[in-house]
């Protein structure tokens, strides 16, 4: 899921496009054959630099934030070494993240300033296999040590974990054990794709004499009743009982619907090398704290770019629809 620089780049282009009507074919016919050259000079760009060959690729997964109610920055901009290391840069309402995150042999990285806390972090957590973790954060943040292992079965369709570990909250130390069982199983009816999946899991806090069991489900479906519409809902809800000595253990009950209708264009539109990729509604319900999210987005497609980038408009319904937000922001598809 490009940096704010190519985000920035795509909605230039964006405006150029909307006042086609208004300069001359020979000036926007100039533009679209500098973005083919561009295209196809990238893969030779990246040999001159020494960049690695797969750098252009991991742009799919940035994700760019402009949001008049989530800040403005990137996330997962990708640096140019030949280990996918990966920059985030975020200017929230409530907080800062400035820090780099890498993942290599199933193993994740991170140090920085997250949600206003310094934060170093090592986490290897394959699927299945030998597991161990470790979070050091600062301000009397959550600080975590575990070790465990995960194997399989059912052909891989069933995950058991269990783990071992000691918590630091503030001056508060709590050793605990955690074990969770996960499942997922999808099949297809025709042309409706379908997917349930759940999760049970138990953290246990022997020296607290407390403990909190949880339970996860997932349902959702996908059919495309035509060439390029995409029709997805999907639903989730948690159910919790009991207490955790260290509160960012806790889960609470949640409650939350999906409904989403995509249609893609085989290519951009009027041009494959820049023009209106996709569009999309979106709906979503969190029944737990009664709002309503509704989102209209629209995507550019571009040669240049591994995804696609446009803005969004949505509308924030507030619990009996006493109040409500405009919602504002940049949103990416993959091609």
């Amino acid at each position: 899921m490009s940096s704010h620089r190519s985000c920035v780049s795509v909605m230039h282009y964006a405006v150029v496009l909307n006042l086609r009507r208004f300069v001359a074919p020979a000036l926007l016919g100039s533009v679209l054959s500098v973005m083919t050259t561009a295209s196809a000079q990238l893969e030779s760009v990246a040999g001159r630099m020494n960049l690695p060959p797969d750098y252009f690729s991991r742009f799919g997964g940035l994700q760019p934030v402009i949001s008049n109610t989530e800040g403005y920055g990137v996330r997962y901009f990708p640096l140019p070494f030949r280990q996918d290391i990966r920059l985030s840069v975020v200017k929230a309402p409530t907080y800062v993240d400035v820090g780099v995150t890498a993942r290599s042999n199933d193993t994740s990285f991170a140090i920085g300033r997250f949600y206003n806390t310094m934060t170093f972090e090592i986490t290897r957590n394959p699927y299945k296999g030998v597991q161990f973790g470790g979070v050091v954060r600062d301000n009397g943040g959550l600080s975590n040590f575990s070790g465990g292992y995960a194997f399989t079965v059912l052909n891989d369709r069933v995950r058991i974990l269990n783990n071992v570990g000691v918590a630091y909250k503030g001056d508060k130390a709590a050793p605990y054990t955690q074990s969770e069982v996960s499942a997922g199983y999808g099949k297809a009816f025709g042309k409706f794709n379908t997917y349930v999946a759940a999760t049970g899991r138990y953290y246990l806090f022997p020296m607290q004499q407390q403990g909190q069991a949880s339970v996860d489900l997932y349902a959702a479906v996908n059919v495309s009743p035509v060439r390029g519409l995409s029709l997805d809902a999907s639903h989730f809800e948690s159910f919790t009982s009991g207490t955790v000595a260290i509160p960012d253990f806790g889960r609470g009950r949640y409650e939350g619907s999906t409904l989403s209708a995509t249609y893609r264009l085989s290519s951009g539109w009027p041009s494959s090398v820049l023009g209106f990729g996709a569009v999309r509604t979106r709906v979503s319900r969190d029944w737990t704290n009664d709002y309503t999210y509704v989102h209209g987005d629209l995507f550019l497609r571009t040669d240049v770019l591994p995804a696609m980038v446009g803005p969004s408009i949505g509308y924030r319904f507030g619990p009996g629809n006493a109040e409500g937000a405009w919602l504002l922001s940049l949103v990416a598809l993959p091609k």
